[in-house]
């Protein structure tokens, strides 16, 4: 195992970079973080890089954690132990738990999705990370084949938005850069209903689903951007009491997604 003490190594430096967008882009890649997110990708065979100090081996989680990585084929060129000033300058949170990693990108597309009847989430313009990452976590746990982000979503690989989706960035499917027009094209070539939630719609409660349901999110504060009303099947709303402006987004999203699946007792 290689032992790594300054944050000027090269290495260092380049995963460093990943905290930005654009160099997540281009090198396919992203940083995960603390013993939970990291069991997750390493589960998901997606792990490039591991870089921990010594507090890992602190917790009990964490010495499982260790043996298991050493015992994989990740020891020797792909595991580092560092210093927790390295630690630090390559986690986001105030108190990291010891253990940074590089995971790849599984991202794909729709052509390739393989298409089975439930639920496709859609996020259009969803720009909180914490609000994404959390239906990210909503649509593992309910089942969704997966997930679009369409432009104007906040970065679904932004460290806030990947903590925030307890490990579902790694067991649903993402889908970025896709238009809306061929995402449109693609729901109806399929036999996708598409539904939104709208102010405007009826109580979610009341509409009868399809088996095949794309549900759309809209922004936090202004709703639908890329969808349009006339591109929808079905517009669907929350009914508040008077005086309640709107509900958090991820919220909102995790109550439509549960009825469509009591209506439809969709398999999950």
């Amino acid at each position: 195992m290689k032992y790594i003490t300054s944050v000027n190594n090269p290495l260092i430096k380049n995963a460093k970079k990943l905290q930005k967008k654009k160099y997540r882009d281009m090198d396919g890649s992203f940083l995960v973080e603390g013993t939970r997110l990291v069991e997750e990708a390493y589960g998901a065979n997606c792990l490039k890089a591991v870089f921990f100090d010594e507090s890992l081996l602190d917790s009990p989680r964490g010495k499982e954690l260790h043996e298991k990585l050493i015992e994989s084929s990740l020891e020797g060129e792909s595991m580092f132990q560092v210093s927790s000033d390295i630690i630090k300058l390559l986690a986001e949170t105030e108190s990291p738990q010891g253990i940074v990693a590089i995971a790849s990108k599984s991202l794909v597309t729709l052509t390739s999705l393989a298409v089975k009847k439930g639920i496709i989430l859609i996020s259009d313009g969803i720009q909180d990370p914490g609000n994404l990452g959390t239906m990210i976590r909503t649509a593992w746990a309910a089942g969704v084949t997966a997930v679009i982000c369409l432009p104007g979503t906040v970065d679904p690989f932004n460290d806030k938005t990947v903590r925030s989706t307890m490990g579902g960035i790694f067991n649903v499917p993402i889908i970025t850069g896709e238009c809306w027009s061929d995402v449109k094209d693609w729901c109806g070539n399929k036999g996708y209903q598409i539904v939104a939630g709208d102010l405007e719609g009826e109580a979610y409660c009341k509409p009868l689903y399809e088996e095949k349901v794309a549900l759309v999110i809209g922004n936090e504060g202004q709703g639908l951007i890329s969808v349009t009303v006339k591109d929808v099947d079905k517009k669907v709303k929350i009914p508040l009491l008077e005086g309640a402006e709107s509900l958090n987004a991820a919220v909102a999203c995790g109550i439509i997604l549960y009825e469509i699946l009591r209506q439809k007792d969709l398999d999950r």
